[in-house]
C-alpha cells in the first residue's frame, strides 16, 4: 500500500497534494487571487494560515502556490521561495536571510553564508533582490511562531525594516495559533497579516479523502463499504470521535479497510495506533504540570472546571488556572462558561476529540475500552442512527 505522506505533506509532489485537496475551494480561491494580484499591482498582503496541527496549513500552502504560480504571468513575476518547513537552521535573522538565500540559488547561499560571517545582513538582502531581478520575492515560512522566537524583537523589526524598504517581499506563513509576534501592539509585525483560519473537513470531505485512497489502491470492497448506508453510519461516528483533521482522515485511509469499517471498533483501534507516537510525542514536549491536567482531562468524559482539575491534581487553583490558560493559548483545551450554572465558572475541555480517546486508550489498551469509546459516540443523538446498526 502506498501511504500519503500524512506528517510531511511538503515532500509529495505539489501537483498531488493539489489532486487530493478536499474542502478548501474557497479559501484557495482567496489565497490564489491574493498572490496573484500582489504579483501584478505590487501590493503585499501578507497572510497567515492558522489552524492546529494536522489541519493541513502546509498542503494549504504549498497547494496555493502551485495554483499561483500556473499562471505563466504569475510565474514570471514571482520569485517563489519555500522555507523548509522545520526551519532548524534559523536561530537569527541572518540565518533566516542565509535559507532564503539557500533555497533560492546554491551559489547566492554560498556568497550569503559570507556575508553572515560579516555580519553583513544588509549585504544579503541586496543579494536576494539582485537575484530577483525585480520579481516578487514570495517568502513562504511554515511554524511562523518558532522563527520569530528565534529572531527576538531585534530581528523581527529588522525583517520587517527590509520588507518595508524593498517593497518586494510578500510573506505567506503558517502557524499552530496566534502568538504574541503577531498580536502584541509592541512587536513590529502587529496588525501586519491578513489572518486566515483553517476550517474542519466535514464528514462528506473526510469520506472524499477515504474514497479517493480506497480508488487509488483499487480497493473495491472499501470503496463499496464507504457508499453504502453502513459506511456512510460508521464514517458519521468516526468523524465525531476524530473530528475534522486532514491528517487523521489520511492516517485512517492508509489503515481501514472494509471489514474494519463494517466492525467500526477495529477501524477506531488502528487509527489510535498509528497516531500514538505523534500523540507521545506532542505530550512529552508539555511541562509535567500541563500533562497532568491534559491526561486528567481525558479521564473524564464531560467538561471540568479549574477547582474541580486542581484538587484532582493537588495544585493551588491560581496554579491550575495559570496553566490551564497557557493550554488554551496554546488550543490544547477549550473554555466555555456554563449556559444554565454558575456563569462565573469556566469548564475545559480538549480540543481535540482524539487526544482523549488516544489516552484512555493508552491507560487501558483493552478492546473493552475501544468498545465504550465506540458506545459512547454511537449514543451520541447525532448518530443516533449507527447505534441502530
Amino acid at each position: 500500500m502506498s501511504a500519503h505522506p500524512t506528517f510531511t505533506p511538503s515532500a509529495s509532489d505539489p501537483a498531488e497534494l493539489d489532486a487530493m485537496t478536499v474542502g478548501r475551494d474557497a479559501l484557495l480561491d482567496t489565497l490564489v487571487h491574493r498572490i496573484s494580484s500582489a504579483a501584478r499591482d505590487g501590493s503585499r498582503p501578507h497572510t497567515l494560515l492558522v489552524a492546529p496541527r494536522g489541519a493541513g496549513k502546509t498542503h494549504t500552502l504549498h497547494v496555493a502556490v502551485r495554483r499561483s504560480l500556473a499562471d505563466p504571468e504569475v510565474s514570471k513575476a514571482v520569485l517563489p521561495v519555500l522555507i523548509p518547513e522545520d526551519s532548524l537552521a534559523i536561530g537569527s535573522y541572518h540565518d533566516l536571510l542565509v535559507e532564503i538565500s539557500r533555497v533560492v540559488d546554491g551559489h547566492l547561499g554560498d556568497t550569503a553564508r559570507a556575508l553572515r560571517r560579516d555580519g553583513d545582513g544588509v549585504g544579503i538582502e541586496q543579494a536576494v533582490a539582485a537575484h530577483a531581478g525585480g520579481r516578487m520575492i514570495l517568502l513562504a515560512v511554515e511554524n511562523l511562531d518558532r522563527v520569530f522566537d528565534a529572531l527576538g524583537p531585534a530581528g523581527q523589526g529588522a525583517l520587517r525594516a527590509w520588507v518595508e524598504t524593498s517593497t518586494a517581499v510578500m510573506l505567506f506563513a503558517t502557524t499552530p495559533t496566534l502568538f504574541s509576534g503577531v498580536s502584541s501592539r509592541d512587536m513590529p509585525w502587529y496588525g501586519s497579516f491578513m489572518v486566515e483560519t483553517l476550517p474542519e473537513l466535514d464528514v462528506a470531505a473526510g469520506t472524499a479523502i477515504l474514497r479517493r485512497a480506497a480508488m487509488a489502491r483499487g480497493d473495491l470492497a472499501l470503496t463499496s463499504t464507504i457508499d453504502s448506508a453502513v459506511g456512510r453510519e460508521r464514517l458519521q461516528v468516526i468523524h465525531h470521535l476524530a473530528g475534522g483533521s486532514p491528517r487523521i482522515w489520511h492516517t485512517l485511509a492508509d489503515v481501514v479497510d472494509a471489514t474494519a469499517l463494517e466492525a467500526l471498533t477495529p477501524a477506531v483501534g488502528a487509527l489510535l495506533d498509528r497516531l500514538t507516537p505523534t500523540y507521545q510525542n506532542r505530550l512529552w514536549q508539555l511541562p509535567t504540570g500541563e500533562q497532568r491536567l491534559v491526561v486528567e482531562l481525558a479521564r473524564s468524559w464531560q467538561p471540568r472546571t479549574v477547582s474541580d482539575l486542581a484538587a484532582a491534581v493537588g495544585v493551588s487553583n491560581q496554579s491550575a488556572a495559570t496553566a490551564l490558560g497557557r493550554l488554551t493559548a496554546a488550543r490544547w483545551v477549550t473554555s466555555a462558561k456554563s449556559q444554565d450554572g454558575d456563569k462565573r465558572a469556566s469548564w475545559y475541555d480538549l480540543t481535540e476529540p482524539l487526544m482523549r480517546l488516544h489516552l484512555r486508550y493508552r491507560e487501558d489498551h483493552t478492546d473493552s475500552t475501544l468498545r465504550e469509546i465506540v458506545r459512547r459516540a454511537t449514543a451520541d443523538p447525532r448518530n443516533e442512527s449507527a447505534a441502530r446498526s
